[in-house]
C-alpha cells in the first residue's frame, strides 16, 4: 500500500511535468489534498475562484487563448455540475482541459451524505474521455499511466476536455508525500499522415466553382495565411466570417449581409463545396448551403464525430484543414475561361458593402452604429471578444482592423460564461482584452469579477438594451403575450453600482458623439479593469438591425 495522498502528488508532478501551467481552483473541504498538492507545485500559476461555474468559463478563457492544457480541481457535489457548461463548450470548440474533481468514498453513495452524487461519467455527453482514480492505490504506475493518457488525450486530434474523477477519504488535511520517481515525460503523439482521396484530387482539378466555407477558428491555426492564396485563384470563393480571424486577398467576411443583400447576383453554384473550422454564425449562409442541389461537398477537420452540418452527405478528411488546404494549393490551378462563379460572388461584395455604406449615414444612434464605432476605433493589437446573441451577430457586419484577434463561445453558443471566459482570456493574452456583451449577458455573469487577479488589461463594453433585445429583432416572439416578461426579461440591475462594488472604473454614453470622445480615454492603459456602459433605445437597435437585414 502506498503512502496516504502519494497518487495525488504524483498528479500534481505528472501536470507540471507534462508542461501545464495554468491551474484554476475552486475552494472546497474534499479537495483540499488537491489543492495542497498543486499549489506546493504551481504557486502563483494558480488561480482561486469560487463559483465553479465561472471558474470553469475562466480556465477555458485562459486555454483557448494560449493553446494550452488548463487544469481544473474542484470538491464534490454539485459542485461537479457546475462546471458543465463551460466542459460542454470547450468540448464543442476543442479547447483542451484537465478537469479534477474530488469525489467521495463509493461506500458514501446514495447514501445521505453531504455533497455527494455519482461523480463518475457525470459529464458523458461532452467530454473527450472519462477516467477514475482507485480509492486504494496498488499499482502507483497504472495510475501514472492513467494520468499520462488523460492528458495526451486531451490534446490529441481536435483537443477538449477529459474528466479525472479523485475518490478522497478523510483525513482530508493530512501531509501530501514528496512526488515520485516518474521518469520521463510521455513523447509527442504521432501526427497521422495525410492520405488525399483520389476523387477530392479529381473534383479540385475540374471544378470552375469551388466554394471554401471556414468557420470560427484561433488565430495561430495557420489556415489564414493558405486561404488568402487559395482566395484569389480563379475559380475558388472563399468564405470566412470576422470569428475565424481569417481576412485580406479576396475573402468574403460579411456572408450574411452579402446573401440577404445581394444573393439574386449570384449566377451559378459551386462545383465543389468544401466546410471547414468551428461554427458559422449567418442563418442565411447556412440555408444557402443546405439548400445548394447536387454538390460535392467535404469536411476538413479532426473531430472525433461524424459532422455533416450543411445535409450535403459529406465526407470528411480527418486532418487539421491547413495542412488539406496547403496540399491543394499545392495542385495548379485549372485553365478557366470564364470566371461566372467568382466573379459573382464579388460582384455581389460590392454591391453590397456600397449598399450599407450608405444606409450608416442614415441610421440613429443604435447597438448598430456603436458597433461600427468601436470597431473602428479598436486600437491595434487588441483582443476582441464578443458575447452571444446580439454582439456576434452585428459584429459581422463590419470589417474590423486587422492585427486584432477575435474569440467568442460558439461551440455551444450559450450567454451564460461570455465574460469569465473573457477574463480567461485577458489573464492569458496580457494585451488590451475588450469583451462586447449584452445588458443581460453581463449580469448574467457577473460572478466573473469576482476574482481577486481581476485583470487590468481587460474592458468591457456593455450594450444596454434593458434585457435580451435580440428578441426584439426576431420575428415572432414580440406578437406573443409573454414576450415582456419571459423574453426580453429586463432586470432591475445598476451596472453603474455593479461596476463600482467590484471597484472598476466606469463610463456610460448615450450618444455617438460621447461614445467618439470616450473610447479613447477608455482604451487607455490602467490599474485596473474598465466598464463602459452603452444607453440604446430598442425601437432604434430593431430599426437598424432589420435595415442591415434588408428588412
Amino acid at each position: 500500500m502506498e503512502k496516504k495522498f502519494q497518487h495525488i502528488a504524483d498528479l500534481s508532478e505528472i501536470c507540471f511535468q507534462e508542461g501545464i501551467k495554468y491551474i484554476v481552483i475552486s475552494p472546497g473541504s474534499r479537495n483540499a489534498p488537491l489543492i495542497n498538492a498543486f499549489y506546493d507545485k504551481f504557486r502563483d500559476s494558480c488561480f482561486s475562484i469560487v463559483d465553479e461555474r465561472s471558474a470553469s468559463y475562466f480556465g477555458m478563457g485562459l486555454a483557448r487563448y494560449s493553446g494550452q492544457t488548463v487544469v481544473l480541481i474542484c470538491t464534490s457535489g454539485t459542485a461537479v455540475l457546475n462546471y458543465s457548461p463551460a466542459i460542454a463548450e470547450a468540448y464543442y470548440s476543442g479547447v483542451s482541459m484537465l478537469v479534477i474533481t474530488a469525489d467521495r468514498p463509493a461506500e458514501w453513495i446514495d447514501q445521505q451524505d453531504n455533497q455527494t452524487i455519482r461523480q463518475q461519467n457525470v459529464y458523458a455527453n461532452f467530454i473527450k474521455g472519462s477516467f477514475h482514480l482507485p480509492e486504494n492505490i496498488n499499482d502507483l504506475k497504472a495510475v501514472h499511466k492513467t494520468i499520462r493518457e488523460a492528458i495526451k488525450l486531451s490534446r490529441s486530434g481536435l483537443a477538449g476536455p477529459v474528466h479525472i474523477n479523485v475518490p478522497v477519504d478523510e483525513p482530508l488535511y493530512f501531509d501530501i508525500p514528496p512526488a515520485s520517481n516518474l521518469g520521463k515525460p510521455s513523447a509527442a503523439a504521432r501526427v497521422k499522415s495525410l492520405e488525399m482521396p483520389a476523387d477530392l484530387i479529381s473534383a479540385w482539378k475540374k471544378a470552375k466553382g469551388i466554394l471554401i466555407v471556414h468557420g470560427q477558428d484561433h488565430p495561430l491555426s495557420g489556415v489564414s495565411y493558405v486561404l488568402q492564396m487559395l482566395s484569389v485563384r480563379k475559380n475558388v470563393v472563399v468564405v470566412a466570417e470576422n470569428i475565424s480571424n481569417v481576412r485580406r486577398g479576396n475573402v468574403i467576411n460579411s456572408d450574411d449581409l452579402l446573401l440577404r443583400h445581394s444573393g439574386h447576383l449570384l449566377k451559378t453554384d459551386p462545383d465543389l463545396l468544401i466546410y471547414s473550422g468551428g461554427q458559422v454564425v449567418s442563418r442565411w449562409m447556412k440555408k444557402y448551403l443546405r439548400d445548394l442541389k447536387n454538390v460535392e461537398t467535404w469536411r476538413f477537420g479532426p473531430e472525433d464525430y461524424e459532422m455533416d452540418t450543411f445535409r450535403q452527405n459529406n465526407r470528411i478528411i480527418s486532418h487539421h484543414a491547413k495542412e488539406v488546404y496547403e496540399y491543394l494549393y499545392s495542385i495548379p490551378s485549372p485553365e478557366i475561361t470564364e470566371e461566372t462563379f467568382r466573379k459573382s460572388w464579388l460582384e455581389a461584395l460590392d454591391f453590397t458593402n456600397e449598399k450599407i455604406s450608405q444606409m450608416l449615414g442614415s441610421m440613429p444612434f443604435s447597438e448598430v452604429t456603436s458597433m461600427k464605432t468601436i470597431l473602428e476605433m479598436v486600437p491595434e493589437g487588441s483582443v476582441l471578444e464578443l458575447g452571444n446573441s446580439t454582439p456576434v451577430r452585428i459584429f459581422q457586419f463590419f470589417s474590423y482592423p486587422r492585427d486584432v484577434e477575435v474569440f467568442s463561445n460558439r461551440g455551444v453558443s450559450g450567454i451564460d460564461g461570455c465574460m469569465s471566459a473573457a477574463v480567461g482570456t485577458a489573464t492569458a493574452s496580457k494585451k488590451l482584452t475588450i469583451l462586447l456583451i449584452g445588458d443581460l449577458s453581463f449580469v448574467y455573469d457577473s460572478n466573473a469579477l469576482w476574482n481577486r487577479r481581476l485583470p487590468s488589461n481587460l474592458r468591457i463594453i456593455i450594450f444596454n438594451n434593458s434585457g435580451g433585445g435580440i428578441f426584439n429583432l426576431l420575428e415572432g416572439p414580440s406578437e406573443k403575450p409573454a414576450f415582456q416578461d419571459f423574453f426580453i426579461a429586463s432586470h432591475p440591475v445598476d451596472i453603474q453600482k455593479l461596476a463600482e462594488a467590484f471597484n472598476l472604473h466606469y463610463f456610460c454614453c448615450r450618444s455617438e458623439d460621447e461614445l467618439i470622445k470616450t473610447l479613447p480615454g477608455f482604451f487607455e492603459q490602467s490599474e485596473k479593469a474598465g466598464v463602459l456602459e452603452i444607453k440604446t433605445h430598442q425601437e432604434n437597435n430593431k430599426i437598424a438591425y432589420l435595415k442591415m437585414m434588408n428588412k
